[in-house]
């Protein structure tokens, strides 16, 4: 498990009649169809829980706000602070900066629609749920949810409601006041009818940033045109790395089309020089249980997901598996960027201290270790297009 956004699962394509298996001869039906399901689909996945995750006004909106600062508590921070286009929409930090550092580095969002869970911990359980996070974080945004109903009212009103429909009587500051989220007493002192009406701002301004982020897709890569039964897509010694990713046991956990399993494990990285040890997915799953932006909660559009689980030991200090695709570009590695190199994180899977039985102990020698991270180079994939991968004034 390398480093980059996981956050989803994606039914595996049908498999092609056309692929033999060209860079393993011999190889067993198992592994070719293990690679056949590598394929990217096609097709996105539908948008959980938002019934506009596809709509382009919607979208617009949603760039428009990824790009704002005004979303932020000191006006400065914006969602481009720690997910810069001309970066695959990452920082390239050990640990992003918003108002303060924080304590892990920023995934890339190229692709993030193709991903069941977001954040490293997977907090959120829908992508329209992230940013919400991140909006109201003290060391991120430091922004509330009373603050954001306000600037959509100020700024986008019409935007919004022509999406969304007709807004609340924002304007009356003795009913809704200027700043607030739950554990404050301006949110809390909120009419129960108020306070699912800013929740309900709040959870749409999350679902315009999606289907912005959907158009953020990335095309397939080389390695899905090998898939496809072009040889030639991939060199020799990628070919030969591909051999050495299924011996190694890669594929345990870094497999499908998002070549992630999606689950959470503990890989006993060590953390960053005075950091404590993180609880991770374990804080997480208290998380979601309390909040009310989740699949079974009352803003997620049509049939409702289960509730979170409650944690238990094995949550404690796990990540989530990331996607490899466009790992070449998203160093540093690890939730927290302790892993300069692409080497280096792949050295560090194979000794780890982790006891998690999918984690493989591999000794590879030095060609091995090299094709291996030529294979893993090679799994980049196309660009989304402009003007949804750009500035907005590109």
């Amino acid at each position: 498990m390398l480093a980059v956004l996981a956050l989803g699962a994606c039914a595996p394509p049908t498999p092609s009649s056309t692929f033999d298996c060209p860079a393993l001869p011999g190889a067993s039906p198992d592994r070719c169809a293990s690679l056949v399901k590598m394929r990217l689909p096609a097709a996105l996945p539908e948008a959980q829980g938002n019934a506009h995750g596809d709509d382009l006004a919607a979208a617009q909106l949603g760039k428009t706000l990824f790009f704002d600062a005004r979303l932020s508590s000191n006006q400065q921070v914006r969602c481009a602070t720690c997910h810069k286009p001309e970066n695959a929409f990452h920082d390239a930090k050990a640990s992003s900066t918003g108002l303060v550092q924080v304590e892990r580095n920023s995934p890339s969002l190229f692709g993030a629609a193709w991903h069941r869970w977001q954040t490293w911990d997977g907090k959120a359980d829908s992508l329209w749920s992230q940013p919400l996070l991140a909006f109201e974080n003290p060391r991120e945004m430091g922004f509330s949810r009373l603050e954001l109903a306000h600037r959509v009212f100020g700024t986008w009103r019409s935007d919004y409601e022509a999406i969304f429909g007709a807004l609340p009587p924002l304007d009356d500051a003795t009913r809704f006041p200027a700043r607030g989220k739950p554990g404050d007493p301006a949110f809390d002192g909120l009419s129960e009818a108020d306070q699912r009406a800013v929740n309900e701002i709040a959870a749409n301004v999350g679902k315009s940033l999606e289907a912005y982020l959907r158009r953020l897709a990335h095309g397939p890569g080389r390695f899905d045109r090998f898939l496809d039964g072009d040889a030639a897509a991939l060199t020799a010694d990628e070919k030969a790395g591909l051999d050495v990713y299924f011996r190694a046991g890669c594929d345990a956990c870094h497999l499908g089309p998002t070549l992630s399993d999606d689950a959470f494990h503990v890989l006993a990285l060590p953390p960053a020089s005075g950091r404590p040890v993180e609880r991770a997915r374990a804080d997480a799953l208290e998380l979601l249980s309390r909040s009310p932006f989740t699949a079974a909660g009352a803003f997620h559009d049509g049939p409702k997901g289960a509730a979170p689980p409650a944690p238990t030991a094995a949550d404690e200090g796990a990540y989530l598996t990331p996607t490899l695709r466009n790992v070449s570009r998203t160093a540093p590695y690890g939730h927290n960027g302790t892993l300069g190199t692409l080497e280096a994180a792949v050295v560090f899977h194979f000794e780890s201290a982790s006891t998690d039985p999918r984690l493989t102990k591999a000794s590879l020698s030095p060609s091995e270790l090299a094709s291996l991270v030529s294979f893993l180079k090679a799994l980049d994939v196309d660009d989304p297009p402009l003007p949804w991968n750009g500035w907005p004034d590109r």
